[in-house]
């Protein structure tokens, strides 16, 4: 009998035991629970980012509130402007410009979360944030002068880019700032812009290629140009047109706003003790300046060179015509005039140009 009860015993061991439907396993003697729950405290109230805006409950902050986005909401769309999809990028430069606030304080950490996008690949991208930029320059008109060192730094690295499409769309980013900006601060950037201009469109600014330029111009629209070169070309002309046009041309608004003041002056020479527009307006005179005749300065010695360029204050009118007419118009004449041999809408705008620059040197040595 106790040899049977042993044999049974053992067999237990390895029977499958037959579960009845519904019911699970049985569980082992030496099982041990691992699941856990957790906790959670939300503090919505002690938010540092929506502490201004959770709990207003009166009037007054409900009218705020509707006249653009809160701090909290514009704070997370600002940081969907470095999310990896384009969409979600082009999307939020919609709504911003949709929902433009009316505080000005916000305006700054918007333009320090849209300007890298002046170098988004991708073109969509880049054209939503030009119609941003836009609305925001016509909602604060003053804005641009704020941002303007900023801006022509992400404007010059997307001219010299090297990606084509983000040179293409380059121009047009200096097209709203000329239209937007005084000109006395876009003037102090003349020569950068010049030199980078010069790089956009494959022209070399040293004088001792200038016989090999010819070559370079015709094979440059053989070989480097892609299927929408042609385009481009006209919109970086045309976008140079309005530059040369804001930064070499004499300002009649400047004129109205002195008639205006010595409309209001008390006597008729007080125009002689008032502040001056300019930033530097005694720097032709050049009282504190030691200068050296450079080699590549004219035959008489008062051309300017390019290693001048460096350290010349561009803020006078004067002071730009001299160097265009010095440094950048003989070889800028002589690539624009084979865009005009093209003829075709490039051919009017590469004349265009020509005249501004021819107008603005003659005026200069007059």
């Amino acid at each position: 009998m106790a040899s049977k009860r042993k044999r049974k015993e053992k067999q237990k061991d390895f029977a499958k035991a037959k579960l009845k439907v519904g019911k699970t396993a049985q569980k082992p003697d030496n099982y041990t629970d691992t699941s856990f729950k957790s906790k959670t405290i939300s503090l919505p109230n002690q938010s540092i980012a929506s502490s201004s805006n959770y709990g207003a409950s009166s009037g007054a902050s409900r009218s705020s509130l509707s006249t653009g986005p809160s701090l909290a909401v514009l704070t997370h769309q600002l940081s969907l402007t470095k999310h990896h999809s384009s969409n979600t990028r082009k999307e939020v430069l919609n709504y911003l410009q949709t929902h433009l606030p009316e505080n000005p304080s916000y305006y700054k950490n918007i333009m320090t979360s849209i300007l890298p996008l002046i170098l988004d690949e991708d073109k969509e991208v880049r054209k939503a944030l030009m119609s941003l930029l836009s609305a925001i320059f016509a909602k604060q008109p003053g804005l641009i002068d704020l941002h303007l060192r900023s801006t022509i730094l992400f404007i010059l690295s997307a001219m010299s880019h090297i990606i084509p499409n983000i040179r293409t769309t380059s121009t047009h980013f200096l097209r709203i700032i000329v239209e937007n900006s005084h000109g006395n601060l876009i003037n102090s950037y003349f020569v950068k812009i010049m030199r980078n201009w010069f790089v956009l469109m494959g022209w070399s600014l040293n004088e001792q290629d200038s016989k090999q330029l010819s070559m370079a111009v015709t094979t440059l629209s053989i070989t480097a140009m892609n299927a929408n070169s042609k385009q481009a070309r006209i919109g970086h002309l045309q976008n140079l047109n309005k530059f040369l046009s804001k930064t070499l041309q004499h300002d009649q608004d400047k004129d109205k706003n002195k008639d205006m003041k010595l409309n209001i002056t008390i006597h008729p020479q007080s125009y002689k003790y008032l502040l001056t527009d300019t930033v530097q307006p005694y720097q032709p005179l050049k009282l504190f300046v030691k200068e050296f005749k450079s080699e590549g300065s004219g035959s008489n010695g008062s051309g300017i060179s390019m290693l001048d360029l460096n350290t010349i204050s561009t803020e006078d009118l004067d002071t730009r015509k001299k160097i265009m007419n010095d440094v950048f118009k003989p070889l800028m004449i002589k690539n624009l005039n084979t865009f005009v041999k093209e003829g075709g809408e490039i051919g009017r705008e590469a004349n265009n140009c020509i005249s501004i620059v021819t107008q603005a040197c003659t005026s200069s040595s007059e």
